[in-house]
C-alpha cells in the first residue's frame, strides 16, 4: 500500500514480511490493506472505526483519546476500510482484546456496561450486514447506470429518482456505520452495543426492503403519471413470467397505450433478455395477408404461396428466432393467431403484446383478464405537469409561466381530461405564446368544444374513431346521451333516462330493457368510451370524449352542454336561442335563476339542471318551452317549490325530481298526459295532485317521501300501463281490490301499508292475478328496520327476481301471503305464538326463506310436520333464521317428546326436506335445538349457526337404538353438512350423544362454549346420500 511519508501515524506501525502491519506499541496486527485513518483510530483510541484501541500506555507527544458516536462518520468513504477490516483484518489475523472499557456514545437510554467476549454475535452481525451492503450497492449501481444512459440520450431524470437515490445512499452509509460498530465490538465487546445493534440491523433490513419496493422503474421525466409507473412494473412482471404468453394493453384513444408499448420495446431491447423485439402497427382495415407480410418484413423473411402456406412459413421463421416479443399495436378486429402463423403456444418464454381500445377483443383473443393492463387518464396535477413539460424546450425542462397564465394553463390541461394526446397537442399549439388574451381565447374555444386545426386532426378524429366503431345505433345514441351528465350511476334511473331520450326502445318488458341497457353500458366501457369506478358503482365519461359527443350532437341540433364547470349561474339569456334543442348544466354550482328570466326556446326538448344548488325557479321560466320533453331537476337540495308553469309542459315525457330534499310543493300534474317517467323521491312533498290522470305512466317512483300520504288507493286505478312502482316509505292507505286489479303490466313494485285491510286487498288484487317478477311488500312502519332497508337495496329491477313480504308488529290479522312469495320476514311481533296460527291460509309453495325476529311470545315456529294447511305447502323452504324469540322452546310444537325416529317417517311434503341453512340466535328458552323427530327431514342441511342461546344443552337429539333408554344412541345421518358454528352457549354440553355421519368432515367453529365436551362426533362415509 502506498503511503504519504509525511503522515506521522505510519511511524507507529511496522510492515511485516507477509505485508501485514503491526503496532509498535501494543503489538496488534492489521491487514495489509489498512488505511491511515484506521491506524490513527487505533493509536488515538477512537472507538467506532472498526479497529481495536491501542492497549499500550499513552505517549506524551500523542493526541489525547477521543470519543465518537458510533453512528456518525468522519466525512470519509468508509466502504473500502470496512472491506479491509472484514476480509483481511479480522478474519485472517489474531486480535488482542483489551480489558478496559471503551466509552461508546450510544443513543439516549443505552447505558454502558462491562465488556465481554461474544465472537458468535460479531460473526452473525457481520454476515447480516455483509449481505445487506452489496445489495444496496447493486441497487445504487443499477440506478446510476440507467441515469448515465438517460444522460447519453439527452434526457432528464425525475426528481423522485434523485430523492430515492439520496435515501439509498444515506441507508448505505448507516449500514457502513453499523459495520464499524460491529468491528469495534469484536475487540471490546459491550452488551449495550450488542443490544443497540440487535435493534438497528433488523430496522436497516426492513428499510432496505421498503426502499427496494419504492425503487423508481421509470426514470425519465418525459413519462408522467403514477399509473404509468405502476403499469410498467406490471408489464415487467408479466414479461418476466415464463407462463405468460399474451399481454394486453387497453384504454381509450390517446391515453398512452402506444407510449407504454414503445417504452417497453426500448427497455426490452436494452436489457437483451429477448432475441428479437418485433413491432407491427395493425391498421383498422387489416387483413391476415397484410399482417403476415408486415411481420415477415420485420423479421427479414419472404413469404410465398397461399394464406395457409404463408402461415406455416411464418410460424417456422418465428420458431427459429428463439425467444421473441411481438408487439401488435392498435388492434381493432379479432386476430386468429393460428391463421396468421404466430406460434405462441409452442415457443417457451416468447410474448405477444397487443394494444387495443377494445377490451372484449383482447378477451376474444384469449388474453387472460389478469394480463390486461388498463390505461387511465392523468390526474389534474399530472396533466398540468405534462402540459408544462411539453411546453418546455425539447420536452426536457418544464416551462415557467407567469402566475396568471399558469392558472389558465392548469384549466386547459384539466379541460383535456387527463388525456396525454390532447394535452400534448394543446401544449404544442401554445408554444411561444406569451399573450394572456391568446391563452384565454384558446381556453374559451376549448371549453366551447370548438375543435380546429391540430386538435381537430390529431385528437378529434382519433377519439371519434371509437364512436364510429360502435356497431349499433342504440349504442351510439346511448353514448351521446351519457355525455349530458357529469357522472352516471349504473342504476335503473339512468337506464330510464336512456329510454326516455329514445336511445333505447322502451316498448318492451323491463327485463328486455334492462338486459339491453346493461349490455350497452358494458360495451361502452369495453370500447373505452366510459370509465367504470367499481367502488362507487359509477361510470364517467372522460371530458375529451364528452367534447367529441357534443361535437357530434352539434351536427344535428343546437345545444349547450356545460357539465362540472362550477358555473354559478345559467348561461346568458342571449345564448338561449330560438333554435336551441338541448341544454345540460349538470353538476355546477348554480344557486338561482334570476327573476323574470324566460328563455324563448320553443324547440327545446331536453333541459338538465341536476346536481346544482338552485333554490327557486321563476314562475315564467318554463313559459316558452312548450316542446320540453325531458326535465331533470334532481339533486337540487335547496329547491323548495316548482312554478305553476310546469303544469303547462304538455309534451313532457320524463320529469326527474330525485333528492330535492327541501321540495315541498309540486304543481298539479293532470295535464301532463304524455308523461311516461315520473320520479319524485327523497323530498318533503306531502301530496301529488293529478297523479291518477297520468295514464301513460310506465315508471313511477315516489320513494323516500316520509310525509307523502296517498290517502286513497284510487290514485292507482287509472295507471294501467305501469311497469315500475316504487312507494317505499310513502304510505298507501284505504286501498280497495278494484284499485289495483287493472295493474296487469306491473313487473316491479315496492309498496308499504299501515292498515292490514289495504295490504290484504293489494295482495288479492295484484299478487294473485298477474305475476310480477319482483316486489317488496311491508306492513307497518319501516323506521329503524335494517332488514327492510337491506331487502330494498337488493331487490331493484336489475337485481335478482325476489318476491318479499315484511310483516311488522302484527297488530291485526289475518295476513294474506302472495301465492308466488319467495322471502317472508316477521319482525317485532308481541302477539303470535306460532307462525301457523297467525298465517292459517295456505303457504306459498314457492317460499324459500323465512326470517323471524324479536317475536317475544312465539313458543314454536311450526305446528307439526305438515299437518296444517300452512305447513303442508312448505315444500321448498331452504333457509330458516330465528333470532330474539324469547319464549321459543321448540321449532315444531307437535314434536315435543318425540324420541323414536321411526315414528316420524319422512313425508314427501315435509317442511324441512329442502332446508339448507338453519340459523338461531338469542333464543334463551330452547334446550334442544333439533329434536329426534326433526332429524330425518334435515338430509339437505348444509350450514348450522347457533349463537347466544343461554339454556341450550344439546344440538342434535338422536333416538336410542333399543327399547331401553340407556342403550347407545343411533347414528345421525346428515350427508350434506358442511359448516357448523357455535358461539356463546354457556350451557351447551354436547352436539349429540352418538355420532354424525356425513359425506365429508364439516368445518366446525366453536367459541365460548365452556361446558361442551371435547369429543369430535363425526364420521365420513361416501355411501350416505
Amino acid at each position: 500500500m502506498g503511503r504519504p511519508k509525511e503522515d506521522r501515524y505510519w511511524n507507529e506501525v511496522t510492515e511485516q514480511a507477509d505485508g501485514t502491519w503491526k503496532c509498535k506499541r501494543c503489538g496488534d496486527q492489521f491487514s495489509k490493506h489498512i488505511s491511515v485513518t484506521r491506524i490513527k483510530a487505533h493509536v488515538d483510541r477512537i472507538p467506532g472505526k472498526g479497529i481495536s484501541p491501542c492497549s499500550a500506555s499513552l505517549h506524551d507527544n500523542h493526541p489525547q483519546p477521543q470519543t465518537a458516536n458510533p453512528m456518525e462518520g468522519d466525512g470519509e468513504d468508509h466502504d473500502h476500510e470496512m472491506v479491509d477490516a472484514i476480509s483481511g483484518g479480522l478474519t485472517q489475523h489474531p486480535v488482542n482484546v483489551i480489558s478496559e472499557p471503551t466509552n461508546y456514545l450510544l443513543p439516549e437510554g443505552f447505558a454502558v456496561v462491562a465488556p465481554s467476549i461474544n465472537d458468535g454475535f460479531v460473526s452473525d452481525e457481520i454476515k447480516k450486514l455483509n449481505e445487506l451492503r452489496p445489495d444496496l450497492i447493486h441497487e445504487e449501481d443499477g440506478i446510476k447506470g440507467e441515469l448515465e444512459w438517460l444522460k447519453s440520450e439527452g434526457k432528464q431524470s425525475k426528481k423522485r429518482v434523485d430523492d430515492w437515490l439520496n435515501k439509498l445512499q444515506q441507508l448505505r452509509n448507516r449500514v457502513v456505520d453499523c459495520l464499524n460498530l460491529v468491528m469495534g465490538a469484536a475487540h471490546n465487546f459491550n452488551e449495550n452495543v450488542a443490544h443497540y445493534l440487535r435493534l438497528q440491523i433488523p430496522q436497516l433490513t426492513e428499510e432496505a426492503s421498503k426502499l427496494k419496493k419504492e425503487k423508481p422503474v421509470v426514470l425519465s421525466n418525459e413519462f408522467v403519471g403514477e399509473y404509468f409507473e405502476k403499469n410498467v412494473k406490471k408489464m415487467w412482471e408479466l414479461v418476466g413470467d415464463e407462463k405468460v404468453l399474451m399481454i394486453g394493453i387497453h384504454g381509450m384513444g390517446g391515453v398512452g397505450k402506444t407510449c407504454l408499448a414503445t417504452y417497453m420495446e426500448t427497455q426490452i431491447i436494452r436489457k437483451g433478455t429477448f432475441s428479437h423485439v418485433i413491432w407491427v402497427t395493425v391498421s383498422r382495415d387489416y387483413t391476415i395477408s397484410k399482417l403476415q407480410e408486415d411481420i415477415a418484413e420485420a423479421i427479414g423473411v419472404k413469404l410465398g404461396g397461399n394464406e395457409r402456406t404463408r402461415a406455416a412459413h411464418l410460424s417456422s421463421a418465428l420458431s427459429e428466432k428463439g425467444k421473441w416479443v411481438l408487439i401488435l399495436d392498435d388492434v381493432w378486429k379479432f386476430i386468429d393467431l393460428q391463421k396468421v402463423g404466430i406460434p405462441l403456444g409452442r415457443i417457451n418464454g416468447s410474448k405477444l403484446i397487443t394494444t387495443s381500445r377494445l377490451k372484449h377483443l383482447l378477451r376474444q383473443m384469449d388474453c387472460p383478464t389478469l394480463n390486461i393492463i388498463t390505461m387511465h387518464p392523468l390526474s389534474n396535477k399530472e396533466g398540468l405537469e405534462l402540459f408544462l413539460l411539453r411546453l418546455g424546450e425539447r420536452h426536457k425542462t418544464p416551462a415557467t409561466l407567469p402566475p396568471k397564465i399558469l392558472e389558465i394553463a392548469g384549466i386547459i390541461a384539466r379541460e383535456c381530461g387527463g388525456l396525454p394526446l390532447a394535452i400534448s397537442v394543446m401544449a404544442r399549439t401554445m408554444k411561444g405564446v406569451d399573450s394572456i388574451r391568446q391563452w384565454r381565447h384558446a381556453l374559451n374555444k376549448l371549453e366551447r368544444g370548438e375543435m380546429g386545426g391540430e386538435m381537430e386532426e390529431e385528437v378529434f378524429q382519433v377519439l371519434k374513431a371509437s364512436y364510429d366503431n360502435l356497431t349499433h345505433k342504440s349504442m351510439q345514441n346511448s353514448f351521446l346521451h351519457c355525455a349530458l351528465y357529469s357522472g352516471l350511476e349504473k342504476d335503473d334511473k339512468m337506464i330510464m333516462k336512456l329510454v326516455d331520450s329514445g336511445a333505447i326502445n322502451g316498448r318492451r318488458s323491463l327485463d328486455e330493457i334492462l338486459d339491453e341497457s346493461h349490455t350497452i353500458f358494458n360495451e361502452l366501457q369495453d370500447h373505452s368510451l366510459l370509465l367504470f369506478f367499481p367502488h362507487f358503482w359509477r361510470v364517467k365519461m372522460q371530458d375529451s370524449m364528452r367534447k367529441i359527443a357534443c361535437h357530434i350532437l352539434k351536427e344535428s341540433q343546437r345545444l349547450i352542454v356545460r357539465c362540472g364547470k362550477k358555473l354559478r349561474g345559467i348561461p346568458h339569456v342571449q345564448e338561449w336561442s330560438a333554435d336551441l334543442e338541448l341544454v345540460s348544466l349538470d353538476k355546477n354550482e348554480i344557486e338561482e335563476i334570476p327573476a323574470g328570466v324566460s328563455p324563448k326556446c320553443p324547440m327545446l326538448s331536453t333541459l338538465i339542471l341536476s346536481n346544482n344548488c338552485i333554490s327557486s325557479i321563476p314562475e315564467c321560466f318554463f313559459t316558452h318551452m312548450k316542446s320540453l320533453a325531458i326535465l331533470d331537476l334532481s339533486q337540487n337540495d335547496s329547491l323548495t317549490s316548482l312554478p305553476d308553469s310546469l303544469s303547462d309542459l304538455t309534451c313532457l315525457v320524463s320529469l326527474m325530481l330525485h333528492e330535492c330534499k327541501a321540495l315541498a310543493k309540486v304543481p298539479p300534474l293532470e295535464r301532463l298526459q304524455k308523461l311516461s317517467t315520473l320520479v319524485i323521491s327523497y323530498t318533503a312533498v306531502e301530496v301529488v295532485l293529478g297523479l291518477e290522470m297520468l295514464t301513460n305512466l310506465r315508471w313511477l317512483d315516489l320513494s323516500f317521501n316520509g310525509k307523502l300520504r296517498l290517502e286513497t288507493g284510487s290514485v292507482l286505478r287509472g295507471l294501467t300501463n305501469l311497469q315500475y312502482l316504487d312507494l317505499f316509505d310513502a304510505t298507501l292507505s284505504n286501498l280497495e281490490i278494484e284499485d289495483v286489479q287493472g295493474l296487469t303490466t306491473l313487473e316491479y313494485f315496492v309498496v308499504g301499508f299501515y292498515d292490514c285491510k289495504s295490504y290484504n286487498n293489494f295482495v288479492t288484487g295484484i299478487c294473485n292475478g298477474s305475476v310480477p317478477k319482483s316486489y317488496l311488500l311491508y306492513l307497518d312502519s319501516i323506521e329503524y328496520n335494517d332488514e327492510i332497508i337491506e331487502s330494498y337495496d337488493h331487490i331493484g329491477p336489475s337485481g335478482d327476481h325476489q318476491r318479499i313480504v315484511h310483516l311488522l308488529y302484527g297488530k291485526e290479522s289475518p295476513h294474506l301471503l302472495p301465492n308466488d312469495l319467495t322471502n317472508l320476514y316477521i319482525h317485532y311481533n308481541a302477539r303470535w305464538e306460532s307462525l301457523c296460527d297467525a298465517l292459517s291460509n295456505n303457504a306459498p309453495p314457492s317460499l324459500k326463506n323465512i326470517v323471524i325476529g324479536t317475536c317475544t311470545q312465539m313458543k314454536s315456529v311450526f305446528c307439526s310436520f305438515g299437518n296444517c294447511s300452512f305447513c303442508s305447502n312448505l315444500k321448498n323452504l331452504q333457509s330458516l333464521q330465528l333470532y330474539g324469540l324469547e319464549s321459543l322452546t321448540v321449532i315444531c310444537k307437535e314434536d315435543v317428546g318425540a324420541t323414536d325416529t321411526t315414528a316420524q317417517s319422512l313425508k314427501s311434503n315435509a317442511v324441512f326436506s329442502q332446508l339448507r341453512h338453519l340459523e338461531i340466535r338469542n333464543c334463551h328458552e330452547i334446550e334442544t335445538l333439533v329434536t329426534a323427530g326433526l332429524l330425518p327431514q334435515l338430509q339437505n342441511l348444509q350450514t348450522l349457526i347457533v349463537e347466544s342461546c343461554e339454556s341450550l344443552r344439546e344440538i342434535f337429539a338422536a333416538s336410542s337404538s333399543g327399547a331401553n333408554s340407556n342403550d347407545a344412541a343411533s347414528p345421525i345421518t346428515l350427508p350434506n353438512l358442511t359448516s357448523l358454528y357455535f358461539s356463546d352457549l354457556p350451557m351447551l354440553e354436547t352436539l349429540c350423544k352418538g355420532i354424525i355421519i356425513s359425506q365429508s368432515f364439516p368445518k366446525l367453529q366453536i367459541r365460548d362454549c365452556p361446558k361442551l365436551e371435547s369429543r369430535f362426533p363425526f364420521e365420513v362415509s361416501s355411501s350416505v346420500t
